[in-house]
């Protein structure tokens, strides 16, 4: 931990500061001993976007006296919280917690420096380092674990026309790796054919896409299972193969009547088409005859 000792030029209180060199074990033996801090609990295990609230108690007097009050909140070397003269400095916040983390300045009057972290991410998880200073200094560590399961199990089923076999097909997102198995409802283990790449949503969280072909019929119940190493918690889906597309009776008459007009209108088309032949022929038929009777006419007219 990179920390140093340094003096206010108004209170000469003692107070923590970064540096290149950390010995904060060193420091703290300067500190008075009556100043202790300490926490409600050093560890807590969250779900992947969820929020929460880490905390750590210390002495305080009344009335607080802000500017004195050091609060540093780390986790390695990634600068989470540094609350110095009144005031939270976001400029030397770690990108990665930005909009996210927060010191809760209302329970600091109680004692309680409360880091709130929104949407946990999975490089949320870690150990956390509390560091306050108020007369005196001292510091915990709380570990954060983040839980990611594959509980929200997206499904879908499809047939293969060329083949009639069922695609079954389920989808999660979740961490570590998970095993995913198939099984039916006679508790058969099935083999099904399972893909792993990363999520769009967070670089270290696994989109998890398992695909089982089966021949079977409608109403059957299949089960995809996704259960990741080390952990007891499963998450299961149930798939129900529906039965084929009917078409209703009415739909059935609907289609025939459709039918029979369309194929009316198919024969009027035919007949129109014909009548209009017929009347081409008969037009050509009766100028061919006027060409040739003015021809006759003109014939005669030069013999006279």
């Amino acid at each position: 931990m990179v920390l140093s000792c340094g003096k206010t030029q108004d209170s000469g209180t003692r107070v923590l500061c970064p540096v290149c060199s950390g010995d904060l074990k060193e420091i703290l033996k300067e500190e008075e001993r009556a100043f202790t801090i300490t926490v409600t609990q050093d560890l807590y295990v969250v779900e992947y976007g969820s929020n929460v609230t880490m905390e750590c108690k210390f002495p305080v007097t009344t009335p607080l006296n802000l500017h004195v009050l050091v609060v540093y909140w780390e986790m390695g070397e990634k600068k989470v919280i540094q609350f110095v003269n009144g005031k939270e400095d976001l400029k030397v916040q770690h990108s990665s917690y930005s909009q996210r983390a927060h010191l809760l300045k209302d329970q600091l009057i109680l004692g309680k420096a409360a880091l709130q972290i929104t949407d946990v991410k999975l490089q949320d998880a870690g150990v956390y380092h509390c560091l306050i200073s108020y007369g005196g200094a001292d510091y915990k560590r709380i570990t954060l674990k983040v839980n990611a399961p594959y509980r929200k199990i997206n499904q879908r089923i499809s047939v293969d026309l060329d083949t009639s076999e069922h695609e079954l097909t389920c989808q999660a997102e979740g961490y570590p790796e998970a095993e995913v198995t198939w099984t039916s409802s006679d508790h058969r283990v099935l083999n099904g054919k399972t893909t792993i790449t990363s999520s769009e949503r967070d670089e270290k969280l696994l989109n998890v896409t398992s695909t089982l072909r089966v021949n079977t019929t409608a109403n059957e119940i299949f089960y995809c299972t996704f259960r990741r190493s080390g952990f007891e918690e499963n998450s299961t889906s149930e798939l129900v193969i529906p039965e084929p597309p009917t078409i209703p009776r009415n739909k059935r008459t609907h289609w025939a009547i459709l039918g029979a007009i369309l194929l009316l209108f198919v024969a009027l088309a035919v007949v129109v088409c014909l009548q209009r032949n017929v009347r081409m022929m008969d037009v050509e038929k009766c100028v061919t005859q006027d060409m040739n009777s003015k021809k006759q006419n003109a014939a005669q007219f030069e013999e006279t």
